[in-house]
């Protein structure tokens, strides 16, 4: 404690050299300069920099050298938090097919991803970390839940922007709805995809539908591409 007290004398008295030393040239530049110097915006120079050192280079407390045990709560779920949220590219590129027709671009994204993850976990971490007792576990419990939320959801997400083949559109689209009871519906008909359409046969003999455009992993809904097919999604209310 002695030599505490002795470095903040020591610091006071620097402080009180700097400011009599900047008081010094503005009065010499008063006395050189005359009303010239008074007139102009002081201070200037270096001058103008003496009394804002907290300002300029604000105190930022050093990362704790030992964790306690909220503090590595905190830490472990925003690193779960961040996580989660590097996989959403990923997920989107393996649903989307991007990630087999564009590997290398893929797997770009997920590092950028994963690094803007990590950046947001250590700042994000660093000012929890200074939040008293217990209070520093509060953001990490918060992120924790936030992250099984993310894993949870991403993938269903997912799969309803890319449902993946056009069979699997026809069934969300029509089968589980409008066409679900009928000579439409899916143990009841034979399909197949001729270039971008998808042909849909009733084994009942009823009209064949002919539906588009059939992409894998397209977004694009299924419609009509015939006036037969638009007048029997019309018949069943689709």
């Amino acid at each position: 404690m002695a030599e505490v007290r002795q470095m903040e004398r020591d610091e006071q008295a620097v402080g009180e050299r700097a400011l009599a030393f900047a008081d010094a040239v503005l009065e010499l530049l008063e006395h050189h300069h005359g009303d010239a110097a008074v007139e102009a915006p002081r201070p200037r120079g270096a001058a103008r920099l003496v009394g804002r050192e907290d300002e300029l280079v604000p105190y930022r407390p050093p990362w704790p050298r030992k964790l306690r045990p909220e503090q590595a709560v905190t830490m472990v779920g925003l690193s779960l938090l961040g996580l989660a949220l590097a996989a959403i590219p990923w997920t989107i590129a393996y649903k989307s097919r991007f990630l087999v027709e564009h590997p290398k671009l893929s797997v770009l994204a997920w590092a950028a991803a994963v690094a803007l993850a990590a950046a947001a976990v250590s700042r994000i971490g660093f000012r929890a970390l200074q939040l008293p007792g217990r209070a520093a576990a509060v953001p990490g419990v918060v992120a924790a839940v936030a992250a099984v939320i993310v894993w949870q959801v991403q993938g269903p997400v997912a799969d309803h922007f890319y449902p993946g083949d056009a069979y699997e559109r026809y069934q969300r689209q029509y089968t589980d709805g409008c066409l679900a009871a009928g000579p439409y519906r899916v143990d009841a008909v034979q399909t197949h995809i001729e270039g971008e359409v998808l042909v849909v046969r009733p084994i009942s003999g009823d009209p064949v539908l002919r539906l588009g455009p059939a992409r894998e992993a397209g977004t694009d809904p299924l419609r009509p591409l015939n006036r037969t097919t638009h007048t029997v999604l019309e018949q069943y209310g689709c």
